[in-house]
Formats: C-alpha cells, structure tokens, sequence
C-alpha cells in the first residue's frame, strides 16, 4: 500500500470514531422529532418564534426560561419535542409539573409517548408501553441515562419526594398554591443540589396578580417577536391594539402598521411571521430568557386574523366574563381585576410618527413636533444620579407625550448637571408652522432631601422662566399650589404641592379615551419601552377603613416611577401658566427670522461634562 493510500485509509478510520457534530435543539428537532398530523406522520416542523425557544429551552447557557402564551402556539408539543432531544443528545434527569395527576397522564399518553414512538431516533431511548418497577406511566428512565417524571403538582408528595437537573412547568398559572408553598419555589427546590440545574416555566396568564408566568417575565429579558411590515419594512410586535376591520366585517381584519398605518392583510401573514426576529427589551437581564407571544402570530389554521375578530366581537358582547378569555387565551395577557390600571402595551401600540428625542451620536435634536402641538411643559424627576425629564406638548384639545430624556451624572449643588438641564430649558425648536417654539414651564421635584437645595438652588433665579421646585403629595389637593413656606423662599425657591393622585386619575380616565378624540394622550414613537413600564407603574386601589372609602395608588412589582412622576409634573406645571392658544398659533405660523442653531447651547453644555 502506497503512503498516500495508507493516510487515506487511517484518515477515513479516523472519522469513524469522530462524534456526530451537536446540533442546536431546533435543528435537531427539525430533522428527528416526528408528529401525527390527520393520520400521517411527519417531521415537527418549527415556525420561526419557535426556533429560538428551542435552542433556549436545550442550551446550557440560560439558567431559566419563561414563556407567556396564548393557545394555539404549539408550546406542548415543543416540550415533548425538547424532552426528545435531551433524551437523543443530553440525557438528564427530567421533571414536568402540571397542574394534576390527570394532566401528568394526558401530556404522556397525548405528547410525549407519540414523540418517542413516531420518532426512529428515539425510539430506543425510553421505555414506551412497557412498564416494570423503574417506569410507569407517569415515570420514564432514559436509556442514555437519566429519567423522565411527569407530575401533578396538586399532590404535596410529587413537591417533596423527587429530584432533577431540569425541571418544566406546563400551565403554571392553572397550579394552585398549598399550605407548604407556591409551585414555582418547590420546585426550583426539586433541584437545588445541582450545580448546572435549568427551569423552563410555560404557561397562558390568568389573573395579574396571580400570575406565576407574568412575574417571571416581567423578571426576564423580556422578549418579544417582531414582524416586518408588508409596506413600510420596519419591524413591529403585532398586538390586538394593531387589529383592524370594516363595520361589521370582522372576517376582513387586517393589521395596522404602528409606524406608517399601512394595512398588512392576513394573506401576507406566514411570510411576515417566517421573516420575524425576536428583540430582548431588558438585554442587562443575561441568563433569564422570557417569550412573550399571542394568537395573533400562530400559523393554525383556526388563529386567522378574521376568524380572532369574529371571537373577540363575540367576548365583547358577553362582557367580562367572555373577554377575560379572550384576554388570556388569544391576546396572552393577564387579566386584570383592576379596570382602571393603565396597559403599558397598549400604550406602546397607540405610538405615533411624532417626536423629540437628542441623538448622542449626531450632537442634535431630532426634531418631529406635531402642528397641533401649541405649547410645550417639562416634568423633571430627581434622583442622585440622574435627571429625569418628560417633555409634554398641549394642544387644544389633546396631550402629547413628545419625548423622555435622562441626563446622567452627580445630581449635587455643584454638578454640571444643572448647566445641561438649563440648556435643554432654553432650547427652541422649529416648528411645522414656520415659528419657533420653547418650553413654557417646568417642574423641578425637590422631595428627595438629599438633593433639595440643589434643586431650591436652580429653580429661585430661573422663577421668572416659569421654573419652579415641586413636591408631590397624595390625597385630595389642587394640581399645584405654591406654599407660603418661608423657610422655601430663605433656601433660594417658592415651593409648590403637586396633588399626585388627582394627575394620576386624569391620565388613567385619559388612557380611555380613543387616540384622536378630546381629551386623548398620544405617544410619541421615540419613546423608549421602559418609558410605558414607568408610566404604568401604578393602579389604584380602593380600601375601606372604619368604614370609610380611600382610595391610593401603589405600585406595581418593583417597577420604577420616574416617567409617570416626571408626566404628573409637566401636567402640574401648565396650570401656572395661562394658555392663548389663538395668539400661539398666530406667532408661531408668522415668517421665521434669522435664529441661533437650536443645538449649540446643549452641545456646549455636553462639552462641559465633568463626569
């Protein structure tokens, strides 16, 4: 044999003993796990949200996964589908929580042992329809090693006796909680002797405050699956809020673009969904992976937009008790018991091509004002380190949320800070009519005592600007009334009392109000996602003490409040002011003479920086 023969030869050896290259688990699914589909079987194939959530759902790199969905996603099915790819790749030990003993039989005899059985690459891998004293129904052991537990979390036995590196629940806002504790932190416990141990939570929402699922997205990354608009390009999550069809025609709904308003019909629905991406909106979150779907992107014959119409005109008609499902089962939200709590994603879908936002990078202003945008107030929060600052424009009739900055940096008397705020204060804009426009008001919060004179010290010599220091208080009070504090004006500033609750109450009675008609807010599109967790941060509860009605608002979760405090300020600050609309309009639409660059006092102040 020749050398050249003999290398080929022990080269081909070689790649005999060579492992199989690793597959991502939605690669491996895509060409091993098999389904029974009307009496044929076939490979499982993955629509594009579920691709990502199955190579999450298999790797080694995120410790938890959660996944808040409606119906008709296919998520039971992914988890059989994922539980065969451990078993072919990664064999562990495996357990499932359902809400009973009588899911725990159903998910086995409907999901997972078809899985196995329809599937050749799995079929030597676990015992299916042979059981002995290792495997039962419900309890599987894994050739390759590992096990397989599907248990009903109902039964306080299956929370205590069992053990796992991975542990899923499949509806874990259908499991209830006993006298030993909730579902979720038994069985996290289930695995604590792990070192590389994985939880995979799924589950469609029910109640909000009850929502096992909803607190474990709200703890993740959050992300959310964005589809590309069939006439604009730019990428957007389809939400009910988007959903629109002629009078009496639900079976003709299309989906409204939030950027252009361009119509997207269904029959363009599976190519925008193969095209989409999912976008994590809490990226700092690293090792908790969180899926947030609805109906509106599931391919099922039965999840067409017209056919969701019909259902949701349908649960309308029935009340409460209809739309709580449609809520849960189609939107995949929580429900909740509180009707006047304010929806951050509704929100979000009502945003407009509006705006005023600084781009860093470019050193000026992005400038999209409204024409109907008369005036302009400021809302600026304090903390120690950073300023908060919600712009707000007034129309005649309507609020305009135009933008929300944050300036970074020491808060302190003698910060550079202050210098920045001034020069965003004294800033002009063009505005559609031709004129320019400024700010009219702002309002400072001066209730953090660490940073009071700091604010007294900034507000007293801008006063005649309309540049006043607040501090918000509840209960029934005015807007804003200015104190006879001497002890304020010795400090440098005329304090004034901002009655929060009753801001609040008017943006909640507002958010009800359809974009458009007197009375409405509009959101500007510049606004970043965690501007509407902010503005949301707060429902009202109503409580009876002694017999006596209160009512107050607390806050939700941990969320943060600075984009809802600093939006009760710039509503607060405009009743200083006296609004001429007619004489506004007339300036501002008068020939535009020569004026400054807009930018320079602002770029100049960026230069100042010290931090």
């Amino acid at each position: 044999m020749s050398t050249e023969a003999l290398k080929a030869a022990l080269l081909g050896a070689a790649r005999g003993f060579r492992p199989p290259p690793v597959l991502v688990s939605s690669d491996w699914i895509a060409g091993n796990f098999y389904i029974d589909s009307a009496g044929t079987l076939r490979r499982f194939k993955l629509w594009k949200f579920q691709r990502e959530i199955a190579d999450v759902m298999g790797d080694r790199v995120h410790t938890r996964v959660t996944i808040v969905k409606p119906i008709q996603v296919g998520y039971t099915t992914l988890l059989a589908a994922s539980i065969g790819a451990d078993a072919a790749n990664d064999p562990t030990s495996v357990i499932v929580y359902v809400p009973t003993d009588e899911d725990a039989r159903k998910i086995m005899v409907e999901d997972i042992d078809p899985g196995f059985r329809n599937s050749p690459a799995l079929q030597a891998e676990m015992r299916v329809g042979r059981f002995d004293g290792r495997n039962t129904l419900t309890v599987r052991s894994f050739t390759g090693g590992g096990t397989l537990k599907v248990l009903g979390t109902n039964a306080p036995r299956n929370m205590r006796s069992h053990r796992a590196r991975k542990i899923y629940w499949d509806e874990v806002d259908g499991m209830v909680v006993t006298k030993e504790g909730d579902p979720v932190t038994l069985g996290e416990n289930r695995a604590a002797s792990f070192p590389d141990q994985k939880f995979i939570r799924g589950s469609t929402p029910v109640g909000e405050g009850e929502s096992f699922i909803w607190k474990g997205y709200q703890e993740s990354d959050q992300r959310i699956f964005e589809v590309p608009c069939t006439q604009c390009g730019v990428f957007f999550e389809m939400l009910w809020a988007h959903v629109d069809w002629p009078k009496d025609k639900p079976r003709e709904a299309v989906v409204v673009c939030p950027h252009c308003a361009g119509t997207n019909e269904h029959r363009f629905k599976a190519e925008m969904v193969e095209n989409g991406e999912w976008k994590r909106t809490k990226p700092e979150v690293p090792e908790h992976a969180g899926f947030k779907m609805n109906a509106l992107i599931s391919l099922q014959p039965t999840a067409g937009w017209g056919t969701l119409a019909e259902k949701f005109v349908a649960a309308k008609a029935a009340g409460p008790s209809g739309l709580q499902p449609f809520r849960n089962t189609v939107e995949g939200l929580p429900w909740s018991t509180t009707l006047d709590q304010i929806n951050e994603h509704h929100l979000m879908a009502r945003a407009g091509n509006f705006g005023l936002k600084w781009d860093e990078e470019a050193q000026r202003w992005d400038v999209r004002i409204p024409a109907l945008v008369l005036y302009i107030t400021v809302g600026v929060d304090v903390q120690p380190d950073r300023l908060e600052i919600v712009f707000l424009g007034w129309s005649r009739d309507q609020r305009w949320f135009l933008g929300h900055e944050v300036l970074r940096g020491d808060t302190g008397a003698e910060s550079l800070l202050w210098n920045e705020l001034d020069a965003i204060l004294l800033t002009k804009w063009k505005h559609p009519l031709g004129g320019q426009i400024g700010i009219e008001a702002t309002a400072i919060d001066s209730g953090d005592g660490n940073r009071t004179q700091a604010v007294y010290d900034f507000c007293g010599p801008r006063t005649p600007r309309k540049v006043v220091a607040i501090k918000g208080d509840e209960g029934p009070r005015p807007y804003i009334k200015a104190t006879t504090s001497k002890r304020a004006r010795r400090a440098g500033a005329r304090l004034h009392i901002v009655g929060v609750d009753g801001i609040k109450m008017d943006l909640i009675t507002s958010t009800q109000t359809e974009p458009g008609d007197p009375g409405a807010l509009q959101f500007a599109d510049v606004l970043p996602h965690e501007f509407f967790v902010q503005f949301t941060s707060e429902r009202r509860k109503v409580e009876i003490k002694n017999g006596r009605v209160t009512t107050k608002f607390v806050r939700i979760g941990n969320r943060q409040a600075e984009a809802l405090d600093g939006s009760c300020y710039a509503i607060a600050v405009r009743n200083i002011c006296r609004f001429d609309f007619d004489r506004r309009e007339a300036e501002l639409s008068a020939p535009d003479a020569p004026r400054p660059d807009p930018n320079a006092a602002l770029r100049e102040a960026l230069g100042r920086k010290k931090w």
